[in-house]
């Protein structure tokens, strides 16, 4: 009798320790993904605002464009024209007349207590010319409802002098020398 209880208590060990290396393989596959660090992680509303780089203020808005954003569009034959250059830039508005002004305009897509308060907009840039255009404008309520999207394909017109569009010219040159560089 004692040598099948001995035999039982055995088997019931060799079993448990069995169950639990098979547990420790499955954690170790999957560890706990700790993470110590004193600096909180930073919110969705921190991460867009660092995208954004502010290039100058006045009455109608803020005026910023993303760091990111800044490439040589290819032409049609695959090639890159490196005297023009694409950048999304925003514009969020401060002008309270203005403001009113696009609420009235855009008040059926706008939702309940949303107003209008930014657009995005894709240009492009000729550095050689000094000339730009509009590609693309996004309008978005203060709940980032998209309004409109307005679509221009006209040709670049000059840049007009002590304005966001000669502002937004110099980073443009820049980005070109800093490639020509390299």
């Amino acid at each position: 009798m004692m040598k099948k209880s001995i035999m039982l208590l055995t088997i019931c060990m060799m079993c448990l320790f069995a169950v639990s290396a098979n547990a420790a393989e499955k954690n170790a596959e999957a560890p706990i993904n700790w993470e110590i660090s004193m600096i909180p992680k930073p919110t969705a509303e921190e991460i867009e605002a660092a995208r954004w780089s502010i290039v100058l203020e006045n009455t109608m808005g803020v005026y910023a464009y993303d760091m990111d954003s800044l490439y040589f569009p290819e032409e049609k034959n695959g090639v890159v024209n490196k005297n023009l250059v694409n950048v999304v830039v925003k514009t969020v508005f401060t002008d309270k007349e203005l403001v009113k002004k696009m609420n009235k305009t855009y008040a059926e897509k706008l939702a309940k207590k949303e107003k209008v308060q930014y657009c995005e907009m894709l240009m492009q840039f000729n550095v050689a010319d000094k000339t730009y255009g509009v590609k693309q404008m996004d309008v978005y309520g203060s709940k980032g409802t998209k309004l409109e999207t307005k679509i221009n394909n006209r040709e670049l017109i000059p840049v007009p002098e002590k304005t966001f569009a000669e502002a937004m010219l110099e980073i443009c040159l820049q980005a070109v020398n800093n490639t020509s560089e390299n």
